[in-house]
């Protein structure tokens, strides 16, 4: 794999910390090409240029982790090695299937005992919504007890659950009514710049409506060449308007 430079991937989609000490920089490891990475080499090579770039932080898919959920004094050696924490974990699903549900809070809970074992602090999850168009009217009600349910279950282990968003979430009031319909003890938002503008919204109004629910930002671009879950421009060269976030960002707190 080759090495990216301080400065090319200094453009490319990152992860602040936001919290109300300094704000902390972390990349995503799907930056670097992949959102799971099946062979465990290429996963630890990426972990390492992340550390050599000089970030403090790594966020990675539950299953490039969860080959280390039996041994994760093994890994924390690893981020040590590397000069990184682990921002958190990213899961994903839904409360539209029973059975599919309960496996998923099962997962959630050894992931957040693993985040907690190595020092992380946050599970991070994308919830999967209804293809029907328009949403059915409880899509909001129902996601939100299902991610609270799952906030609860990343309590209980000593970590944070943050909901981070895609841009269905953000093509009506869906944001809206995730932070009125959560509970703020148990739930916080990771939320993705780039999906917000892809949907038209305004990521600095909804930095503003989050205030100090917001846990991490995604700070990714987008535009009409290059949009999809997977691929962003690099950032600094879509229709993000930087400044007004990081002006939002500060206001936030």
């Amino acid at each position: 794999m080759k090495k990216l430079s301080l400065a090319a991937l200094a453009l490319l989609s990152f992860v602040a910390v936001v919290r109300a000490e300094p704000v902390r920089f972390g990349c995503q490891a799907r930056t670097f090409g992949e959102g799971i990475y099946k062979d465990e080499a290429a996963f630890l090579n990426v972990v390492r240029q992340i550390g050599e770039v000089g970030f403090e932080g790594v966020e990675t898919n539950w299953k490039n982790l969860e080959r280390y959920f039996d041994r994760p004094a093994d890994f924390a050696k690893i981020l040590k090695d590397a000069r990184l924490t682990l921002i958190g974990a990213h899961m994903g699903g839904s409360p539209w299937n029973a059975a599919s549900t309960l496996k998923l809070l099962g997962d959630v809970e050894r992931t957040a005992r693993f985040v907690k074992a190595v020092g992380g602090g946050h599970v991070v999850f994308s919830g999967a919504l209804p293809k029907a168009r328009p949403l059915p009217p409880d899509t909001w009600q129902k996601m939100a007890e299902f991610v609270n349910e799952i906030g609860r279950v990343c309590a209980k282990n000593g970590v944070r659950c943050l909901y981070h968003n895609h841009w269905v979430e953000c093509e009506g009031d869906g944001m809206e009514q995730l932070c009125k319909l959560t509970d703020p003890k148990l739930v916080g938002f990771a939320f993705d710049t780039g999906h917000a503008v892809r949907a038209g919204k305004d990521p600095a109004a909804i930095i503003g409506v989050l205030g100090k629910r917001l846990g991490l930002i995604h700070f990714a671009d987008a535009s009409e060449e290059v949009e999809s879950v997977t691929k962003r421009p690099p950032l600094g060269e879509g229709r993000l308007k930087i400044p007004a976030v990081v002006e939002a960002l500060r206001k936030a707190g």
